[in-house]
């Protein structure tokens, strides 16, 4: 279960009450609407997803996991339609609230894209299970230094053209970007040098988010291929925390190889 869908399961809750036939959903996190400061129902939590039924102070309130143990249902999520058990009505505002709650979101997270930084966990192909390096980047970490940093860990040497792009691009990459030593060599201007693009750069052009990721080939006649996966996404000040708090493994003056796991 990722991040957002705990916070989901918290912020709306089954409000279980002796009253009515059905449960109804409350929102623990919206402000209370309307109210008189006379009313009973003053220090009551949240607010409920429809207007069909009074609230009472003795209602307990649980997550839909625990609800539907409770009741033995097959609902683990907000989604599709309502259990005969929970107010239809509150179920539909519930999924209409998660649905804009997921747009504000991601137009949060495209806002800020090419501003933060990243935690870039990165693997060779074949050796996942057994080998990574959590990388951190801030959005000025130009590909030239990150590059420094995988070669660090993955003893790459220069005998070989390598080459960065991604998701899983490889051969294919769409970015064509090259360590600055080897693109100095290579006619051709459908190539960029690493020095030339920034991690900034990157995240503007693939809308880089968690979860997305990069790659890296080497050797374009028989090819080792490595690749990372966005773990984190960073503020430039939280970098600075994180880098503060952490043991540094090998860095540059804009990035750093923080964790790793190595069997």
């Amino acid at each position: 279960m990722t991040d957002s869908e705990t916070e989901i399961l918290e912020r709306f809750v089954i409000e279980v009450s002796q009253i009515g036939t059905v449960d109804h959903i409350v929102d623990l996190k919206a402000e209370p609407v309307g109210r008189s400061t006379y009313s009973p129902r003053q220090e009551l939590p949240g607010e409920k997803l429809c207007d069909r039924s009074t609230r009472s102070p003795a209602s307990e309130y649980i997550d839909l996991p625990r609800y539907a143990d409770w009741k033995g249902l097959d609902k683990t999520a907000f989604e599709s339609d309502a259990p005969d058990e929970i107010c239809s009505y509150c179920w539909a505002a519930t999924l209409d609230e998660i649905d804009q709650l997921r747009q504000d979101a991601s137009m949060e997270v495209e806002s800020r894209i090419g501003t933060t930084g990243y935690r870039l966990r990165w693997k060779q192909k074949g050796r996942a299970r057994e080998e990574w390096y959590d990388i951190v980047v801030r959005p000025e970490t130009t590909i030239a230094e990150l590059d420094r940093l995988v070669c660090r860990f993955s003893t790459l040497d220069d005998l070989h053209l390598r080459m960065y792009g991604l998701e899983d691009e490889y051969l294919d990459s769409s970015l064509n970007v090259l360590p600055d030593h080897q693109y100095e060599k290579i006619d051709d201007p459908s190539y960029t040098n690493a020095s030339g693009v920034t991690i900034g750069d990157i995240a503007e052009r693939a809308t880089l988010r968690e979860g997305d990721r990069l790659s890296m080939v080497y050797d374009f006649g028989t090819p080792s291929q490595y690749y990372c996966i966005v773990k984190e996404v960073y503020d430039p000040d939280e970098i600075d925390d994180l880098l503060a708090e952490s043991d540094t493994i090998a860095g540059t003056d804009t990035a750093a190889i923080i964790d790793e796991k190595r069997l």
